[in-house]
């Protein structure tokens, strides 16, 4: 019985690996990718002196050298590696358009292989990380358009899968820094949203996933300024011309639905119900905050309806 056992177990594991490679997914180990940072010769002394320089480097091809040491260093459980080394680097560097297509396309594929994959990382840091280096990566293509489309229709789906996949809400930690997903993948969003050569079809895919997220699941409360980071690139969305006002009415009073509950009113009795009223009025606030003083004639039409919406909420 128990040899029969565990010819199962084998041939089950078999069949799952094999399923895995036919659809061309491969599982990543972070602690792998961290190795190759850690192993460079731009050990964390040399790179904490880059980063006091401000990242400055001459030589464009030792720059670029350094630029792929950094997205291995997006892995890191570190910190001061990862955050303030790796990624306010690369951000340096590709705000500065200091590389040729070539380059950015090559991290463009590293970094979207990243978010699709099954990565095996206990600090659950490198996917978040490669999202908000992404989103870096998108702007570039916004300023200076190297992506194709079917890079773009690629991104948007990988982009949109991870987003509605997350369930850990971690932010902030003593030890580890940042995570938040959530955050970092809605920054991806809004470099989405404000590049042109996103279409309408993909900008409603982004809008529905974002628009999930806004109360988040298992009855968590947002409380690292998540609000916000999901209502920029919803703001920019509606701006976008194939959307009208009357698309903009339909969403808000959709959003402002209290189901599952029957009405507002009976939300103070769960987490579930506390929850969403919490996250659903932060996101209200922060877009008002966002659009109330505008002197864009489109945000300030957006207006009545979003003061609505906030007064249903209450």
């Amino acid at each position: 019985m128990i040899k029969i056992t565990l010819i199962s177990l084998l041939i089950n594991l078999v069949l799952i690996s094999f399923s895995i490679e036919s659809k061309g997914i491969k599982a990543i180990n972070a602690d792998a990718i961290v190795a190759k940072c850690k192993s460079s010769s731009w050990n964390k002394e040399k790179l904490l002196a880059l980063k006091k320089q401000d990242f400055v480097i001459e030589d464009n091809e030792i720059k670029q050298e350094v630029a792929k040491i950094l997205l291995h260093c997006l892995a890191s459980s570190d910190p001061i590696i990862r955050d303030q080394i790796a990624f306010t680097g690369l951000s340096k560097w590709f705000r500065d358009n200091s590389f040729n297509a070539e380059f950015y396309n090559e991290a463009f594929t590293l970094l979207v292989n990243v978010i699709e994959a099954d990565v095996l990382d206990n600090n659950d840091v490198y996917k978040s990380f490669s999202a908000l280096t992404l989103a870096e990566i998108v702007r570039v293509d916004r300023k200076n358009p190297f992506l194709n489309n079917y890079q773009h229709e690629r991104v948007v789906k990988v982009a949109t899968e991870f987003l509605h996949s997350i369930d850990d809400y971690r932010g902030y930690d003593e030890v580890i820094g940042w995570r938040h997903s959530v955050a970092h993948s809605a920054d991806l969003m809004l470099q989405l949203a404000l590049n042109p050569a996103i279409e309408k079809n993909q900008l409603d895919k982004i809008l529905s996933v974002l628009s999930k997220q806004i109360v988040a699941k298992n009855d968590h409360f947002y409380i690292y300024g998540e609000a916000k980071r999901i209502a920029m690139p919803i703001v920019y969305i509606f701006l976008n011309e194939g959307y009208q006002i009357e698309d903009w009415n339909l969403w808000i009073n959709k959003l402002v639905s209290p189901l599952p509950f029957a009405k507002w009113g009976d939300v103070f009795e769960s987490q579930q119900g506390l929850s969403k009223r919490h996250n659903t009025q932060n996101f209200l606030y922060a877009f008002y905050a966002l659009i109330k003083s505008s002197k864009n004639e489109k945000l300030k039409s957006m207006v009545p309806a979003l003061e609505q919406a906030i007064r249903t909420v209450n």
